[in-house]
């Protein structure tokens, strides 16, 4: 009986904590949704069928830590540049028979002496409160400057119009064939 009363009870309590911190880096994913990529241009007014691409763009970072740019390219005799011309219209080249780079220039400012480039105007939309200019950097020539403002998704739409911007289109300077430009797409980490 002694043994039953002089028996104390114990009471245990432990608590263990622990705190794990993990850092989530800036990232960003383009991915295109909708585009008519390929058409055909009329050779007496050199209009086209129509052309557009539609990118989605989803990023946990902010404008201080990517840089958006939509660039272009088109091959010339002397290598790629820059397929952004004057106000933003974007010009396509001659993939056999190659424009020259001062027929580029010349199409890039309105003027009539550009064998084998055609030139046409440019909508850019972009879901608010994104927003996209028209600029010139060192690295992408003349280019498309995308903003997210704060945003962490949107959609950028680009839409080539179809007449050809004046004076890049001539029955007796472009070449018959295929005629291209490249359009990217680049978040460039800062």
């Amino acid at each position: 009986m002694s043994v039953l009363f002089g028996t104390v009870k114990a009471y245990g309590y432990a608590e263990v904590e622990q705190s794990v911190t993990t850092d989530v880096q800036p990232s960003v994913a383009i991915s295109k949704t909708v585009s008519q990529e390929t058409g055909s241009i009329n050779p007496t007014t050199g209009t086209n069928t129509g052309l557009n691409a539609s990118f989605k763009i989803q990023t946990n970072g902010t404008d201080e830590n990517y840089d958006f740019i939509v660039g272009s390219t088109i091959l010339t005799t002397d290598g790629e540049v820059s397929a952004y011309g004057q106000n933003g219209c974007l010009l396509f080249g001659n993939t056999v028979s190659l424009p020259t780079k001062s027929a580029i220039e010349n199409a890039k400012t309105g003027g009539n002496n550009n064998s084998n480039v055609i030139a046409y105007p440019v909508t850019m939309s972009i879901t608010n409160p994104m927003s996209v200019d028209f600029t010139s950097s060192a690295t992408y020539g003349e280019c498309w400057s995308v903003k997210v403002n704060n945003s962490q998704e949107g959609t950028l739409s680009q839409t080539i119009g179809q007449n050809p911007v004046n004076n890049t289109y001539s029955i007796g300077q472009d070449e018959a064939g295929a005629y291209r430009a490249t359009v990217t797409f680049t978040a460039v980490s800062k």
